[in-house]
């Protein structure tokens, strides 16, 4: 198998998010460059330069219809209903042509782009809070399932975590992100003034928005192409990221994901 260098993962990348443009433009599909792949278009007109993926997100009914009408040659949708061996609650276009070896929750995949639903929440934003903490089971299973002993840092947090993991081990991730997956589509409040994404435990209550940002939609320059992000860019990252034009630490400017050997197959 031939080695895929990091240069190269952004082109294919990329070529999945132009068909993925390029389908939800035919089909009536709003969507939007999501969390650091749109903070990336405002602050630096791409790629966060440490960033090393493409986040997209969709509200739920929009989010339906792709995981259910999308079709390409060599990319394919899939996510926890279409896989047993995903454990993640949102979904993922992949190039089927590819695979990546990551450590990490869920099956080794091919070169992806992550596509979140953004699920009804409550008329009021307590409501909404104490819905979305209702969620931390999940959470808890999942983070205790795979985070490493080895990985806490701070000494009386381990045997916390040790517990934990034994608590836990009769739970089946799978089966439990099922569940929330289940419950959030059955939340048929449609006009909720809040909305969220809930199928990730990476991001907090920040996530948790009125649906007015969701309405409107614009195109967006990334990489020197257009693709489409929420009109009030402003809005959204403001709620997500706070200060979002000012870079992080040095120390926190550094890739996401675990990825130990990208190849084509």
């Amino acid at each position: 198998m031939k080695e895929i260098k990091n240069d190269e993962l952004r082109t294919i990348q990329m070529d999945i998010l132009q068909k993925v443009h390029d389908f939800c433009v035919s089909h009536d599909i709003k969507y939007t460059l999501a969390f650091g792949t749109l903070l990336g278009a405002v602050r630096h007109g791409g790629y966060i330069p440490w960033d090393d993926d493409i986040d997209i997100a969709m509200l739920r009914p929009d989010f339906e219809r792709f995981r259910v009408e999308f079709r390409d040659d060599v990319c394919e949708f899939c996510d926890c209903r279409t896989d047993k061996d995903i454990q993640i609650g949102f979904g993922k276009v992949v190039d089927t042509r590819t695979i990546v070896i990551e450590g990490g929750n869920t099956k080794n995949l091919g070169i992806n782009i992550d596509v979140f639903p953004i699920d009804n929440l409550c008329d009021t934003y307590e409501d909404s809070l104490r819905y979305f903490r209702s969620f931390k089971w999940n959470k808890l299973i999942r983070q205790a399932k795979y985070r490493q002993v080895s990985c806490v840092k701070v000494w009386w947090k381990k045997p916390i975590l040790l517990l934990t993991k034994l608590l836990v081990l009769p739970f089946s991730v799978h089966r439990e992100t099922l569940k929330c997956v289940e419950r959030l589509i059955r939340n048929r409040n449609d006009h909720s003034k809040y909305v969220g994404h809930m199928t990730d435990v990476l991001y907090g209550e920040n996530c948790i928005m009125e649906r007015s940002v969701w309405i409107d939609y614009a195109p967006i320059k990334f990489e020197n192409c257009e693709f489409m992000a929420v009109k009030d860019t402003d809005a959204y990252l403001k709620r997500e990221f706070g200060d979002y034009m000012q870079l992080p630490p040095k120390e926190q400017q550094v890739p996401k994901h675990d990825f130990e050997a990208i190849y084509w197959k």
